[in-house]
């Protein structure tokens, strides 16, 4: 609670903070931002305010979050996506952690500054139950200025829905880069600091000196999706030449693993599709094919 008020009062304190400027844009435009290892995000009313480790606010991301409801979730329209899902509706048993692994794929062979991002991911509800965060520890292909060209990255990764843009946490001196067939195994956890706040830090598990990131939220996570994003690709030799499966994959709630079955989209577009090999809450198996 100390340190809540703590934080609240930092806000309150540094109105004039001076704010991130955007180190890359989607090919939407959608703004990437970056901010210093050890910095923490928290809800404040509808803002999203992003604290450095001193507690100085350094950005804020004005009315983040959705004042009237609408009937379904708002998307980018540019942004296609392939993954299976899982809806909760028990709001008071809390989804404790989303883990999984993943295996680096051999690079598309055709680069046109497409974007991809491949994560398990939890999905935050404004009041209205629209989501309009997403939190995961993602593996990421593309070319802006943070993440550099045609080859893998991984990155502790905060994004605004529909289009409030990315804030990712950097690491000096970590070289975010990933060759294919390196193993990755990524965790998205709750954390209970007292104070009110539904705290998650997403991570990954396996790779020392790797960032992480950790946003507090009034609300907690809706659901989790396994799964991949793109922008920006429009042939299939800009998808990997293989498939990527999910392994590991395990949800589990406040009161344990619950009976769950993954649903799955597809994108039309371009054909990637989605197959649950395994299912359930523990040791799931998702696959996308491109």
């Amino acid at each position: 609670m100390v340190l809540l008020r703590s934080l609240i009062a930092a806000a309150i304190l540094t109105q004039t903070a001076l704010a991130l400027t955007p180190v890359g844009h989607t090919p939407s435009g959608a703004p990437i931002y970056e901010a210093p290892f050890g910095s923490r995000v928290l809800q404040v009313g509808r803002d999203m305010k992003v604290f450095a480790p001193n507690g100085t606010v350094i950005h804020t991301f004005a009315n983040a979050v959705p004042q009237s409801s609408t009937s379904a979730p708002i998307r980018r329209q540019v942004l296609s996506d392939a993954a299976a899902s899982v809806q909760l509706t028990n709001t008071s048993d809390l989804l404790e952690s989303l883990n999984t692994t993943i295996v680096v794929p051999p690079p598309p062979t055709t680069f046109n500054s497409q974007l991809m991002w491949v994560a398990g991911s939890i999905k935050i509800p404004g009041n209205d139950g629209v989501p309009f965060a997403s939190l995961r520890a993602v593996l990421q292909y593309g070319a802006t200025a943070i993440q550099g060209g045609p080859f893998w990255t991984i990155a502790a990764q905060l994004e605004l829905l529909p289009d409030g843009g990315l804030l990712q946490i950097s690491r000096p001196g970590f070289d975010p880069t990933v060759s294919a067939g390196t193993s990755i195994s990524t965790s998205v956890v709750h954390t209970d600091e007292g104070d009110g706040v539904f705290w998650y830090i997403a991570a990954f598990d396996n790779i020392p000196g790797s960032s992480n990131i950790q946003v507090g939220f009034q609300m907690p996570a809706s659901g989790a999706v396994i799964g991949m994003e793109e922008e920006g690709v429009f042939q299939s030799s800009e998808y990997p030449a293989e498939p990527l499966t999910f392994a590991n994959t395990s949800l589990k709630l406040t009161s344990g693993f619950p009976d769950i079955m993954w649903d799955t989209s597809s994108d039309s577009v371009s054909g990637a599709y989605v197959t649950v090999d395994k299912d359930g809450s523990e040791d799931a198996e998702i696959t996308i094919h491109f």
